[in-house]
This record gives C-alpha cells, structure tokens and sequence, in this order.
C-alpha cells in the first residue's frame, strides 16, 4: 500500500479513536456532547453528513487503492496525505484545549472563553481542520461528486461558525470583541 495512503489511514484512525475517548470520558461525567444547532437543523445535518460523507470517500480511496478511482500523481497524494494530517492534528490539539467544553452545537451550560494555545492562533481550530480533511478528500479523490460534497459541507459550517461567533458576542461580549480584534476566524 502507498505510504500517502497508509498516513491518510493512520491519522482516520488516530482521529476515531480521540473520538472515542472524548465520548466515553463525557458519558462517565454525565455531559451532554450535542448542542443546540446555530442553523436550520436541516442544513446543520446536512453540512455534518457531506463532510462526513466527503471524509469516507477520502478513507476508502486510501484503503483501497487497487480501484484506481480517480487517480493522482504521487506527489499530489503526499499533498493531500499531508493536509489531512495538519487537519487531523489541530482537531486533536482543539479537542484537548477545549477539555470539556467541546460540543457539537452550542453548549447548554456556562463555559469559559478558550483564548490559550492553538485557540491562541485561530477562533475556530477544530473548524479549520475539518476544512482541510475536505480540501485533502478532494485532492486526493477529485470526484465531481466528492468535491461537491465537501464544497456544500465547509459552506454550511462556515454558516454554522457565523452563527455560533454570534452567540459568543452575546456571551462574553467585550471579552469576545477583544479576542476577535487579536485572532483571526480561520488563520
């Protein structure tokens, strides 16, 4: 197997894995991972399915490379396999950062601010990555299909971000308006 495709496999894994943790670290404190949608709850789902979908079609390309679906040169390959492990590391590093505030949706209860490490560099970390697991999907399998999944799913998170950057003003407000004038949305 190629070893592009055994570093897009690793970082799936690695990934599913933190996952998993994550979940099972929430249910034993009783937390709640599912907030409430910023956007209509069909174009929230929705976005989530495509990138999800997008990131699937990504895994099976790399597991299955016998199939020559829309094959890439070997240099493309490593630039994609190399995307999606940035991607999949500033995840990780967020996910740990936020400790127990991570949430799918908005959070029911009182948070704080998360304004240190990678939350230093970007508003929106665990965003980005998913951002670029997408552009990695579609460079690694150039589908008109997979890139229209993954151009729909970021297109609805980016509305999703405005919506929640929205109810962080309301929350924390000169505290937030101060962050945002020292860190950018994305990068």
């Amino acid at each position: 197997m190629p070893l592009p495709n055994l570093v897009i496999i690793s970082t799936f894994t690695l990934l599913g894995i933190a996952m998993m943790i994550n979940g099972a670290r929430y249910r034993g404190k009783g937390i709640r991972f599912w907030g409430k949608p910023t956007i209509e709850n069909r174009y929230f789902l929705s976005g989530k399915i495509c990138l999800f979908l997008s990131w699937t079609l990504l895994m099976i390309k790399a597991i299955l490379p016998e199939w020559k679906w829309n094959q890439v040169s070997e240099s493309m390959a490593w630039f994609a396999a190399l995307i999606n492990l940035i991607g999949t590391l500033m995840m990780l590093i967020a996910f740990y950062n936020l400790g127990d505030a991570l949430r799918v949706g908005l959070p029911e209860k009182e948070t704080n601010l998360r304004t240190t490490g990678i939350y230093s560099l970007s508003r929106n970390p665990i965003y980005l990555g998913v951002f670029l697991i997408g552009i990695a999907s579609c460079l690694f399998f150039p589908n008109p299909v997979n890139i229209a999944l993954a151009l729909y799913g970021m297109m609805m998170h980016n509305k999703i971000i405005l919506g929640e950057e929205k109810f962080l003003a309301g929350r924390f407000g000169k505290e937030w308006m101060d962050y945002t004038k020292k860190v950018r949305r994305y990068l």
